[in-house]
């Protein structure tokens, strides 16, 4: 077992439980003095540009590894105008207003040093995090 799966529970696709209970707390409570136009924005705007990527991951894939198995093959042109639908939907989001905008890929940005340091199976950052841990302690230990 890796080293944080022994310390909380996963559920059989991989995700801490407790993960995903900080998520959707820390969500509820971001939104509930809101109106809930702003989590749809949110929403819209990562999740179009997420997909964004993914599309265009077909074509460069499909040239890049040409002879790796697919399961299906998508006809080229549908990928292309998914990419343009993509591309108009976050970059029209990102005018219309560019300081949530900025603040939601903020927030996104944020969870890669997270993810690097206590949930990649290769521990690649673990080094890096538990220096960052150690100083984030002795800092708080001054301060109480």
């Amino acid at each position: 077992k890796q080293w944080y799966q022994r310390r909380v529970s996963i559920t059989a696709g991989g995700t801490p439980i407790v993960g995903l209970f900080t998520m959707g707390t820390l969500a509820t409570f971001w939104v509930w003095p809101i109106d809930i136009g702003g989590l749809i924005k949110y929403v819209g705007f990562l999740s179009w540009a997420w997909w964004g990527m993914c599309f265009f991951a077909v074509p460069l894939l499909r040239y890049t590894m040409p002879g790796h198995p697919r399961t299906f093959k998508v006809f080229l042109p549908v990928t292309g105008f998914a990419i343009m639908a993509s591309l108009y939907l976050t970059i029209g989001q990102f005018v219309a207003s560019p300081v949530p905008c900025l603040g939601w890929l903020a927030v996104v940005a944020a969870g890669v040093p997270i993810y690097y340091g206590f949930v990649d199976p290769d521990n690649t950052c673990r080094t890096w995090m538990a220096w960052l841990l150690s100083k984030l302690s002795k800092l708080l230990k001054a301060e109480l």
